[in-house]
């Protein structure tokens, strides 16, 4: 009955005017209401576990993470390989990052280059490509590596390969 009541008061307080959602919402308390009657509990009081520290930079190698390539190792393990693999590659070679760059520097890691597809270096219009793509099959999975040239970002996922076998769409050159 309280949610209730609560969600009245919001729609007139937006049909009133000028509030806007945001609002017509601060301040107010949608958390579950406590029980009616609660029996006191005779059993002794646990403290709280104390707060997790933050976690390292994406960037940054764990403890547990690759130094090289493990077809062995979980997905995860080799994707964050690929990602920081990546990502100092493209902070090296600044704004000349070609998608060769980034195959050989995964290459230096263990991936097989054969396993490998990159995109082209330039646009059908003969201008340098705002954004490359790589990709490493991986067993049953390719790991697949965008670099933005605008921001000079890298993004890694792993995704299951296009109906071809393949992990890339379009047409990209096979890395040897």
């Amino acid at each position: 009955m309280r949610n209730f009541l609560w969600g009245g008061i919001v729609v007139v307080l937006l049909a009133v005017g000028g509030f806007g959602l945001t609002g017509a919402l601060q301040g107010l308390d949608f958390s579950p209401a406590p029980a009616a009657s609660a029996a006191p509990s005779s059993a002794p009081s646990v403290s709280a576990p104390p707060p997790a520290t933050a976690a390292p930079a994406a960037s940054t190698p764990t403890a547990g993470s690759l130094a090289r390539f493990d077809p062995s190792a979980p997905d995860e393990s080799n994707l964050d390989l690929f990602k920081r693999t990546l990502e100092k590659a493209a902070q090296t070679t600044a704004s000349s990052v070609q998608a060769k760059t980034l195959t050989d520097a995964l290459t230096a890691v263990g991936f097989q280059g054969s396993a490998m597809q990159q995109s082209a270096d330039q646009t059908s219009a003969n201008l340098q490509a705002p954004t490359l793509m790589v990709s490493v099959r991986v067993g049953a999975q390719c790991l697949i590596g965008q670099f933005v040239r605008s921001d000079g970002s890298i993004s890694a996922q792993i995704a299951a390969p296009i109906q071809t076998g393949a992990c890339l769409i379009g047409r990209q050159s096979a890395v040897s």
